[in-house]
């Protein structure tokens, strides 16, 4: 359920760099790496095989 409260700081349709998402994701929590990864772990965002575009996933 907190991810799932986090995730809704991105918005729909909108690219991010792995930069913007981890300036989100510092308000947060402290180990902000940490929470892209379950993020995407939990596929409530996506990400290109380069790492450099973050999108939140459609549900």
């Amino acid at each position: 359920m907190i991810l799932l409260y986090i995730s809704r700081k991105f918005k729909k349709n909108t690219y991010y760099t792995e930069k913007e998402v981890n300036e989100v994701l510092k308000g947060v929590f402290e180990d902000f790496v940490m929470i892209r990864r379950y993020l995407i772990d939990y596929k409530l965002l996506n990400r290109n095989k380069e790492g450099t575009k973050y999108w939140v996933v459609n549900t």
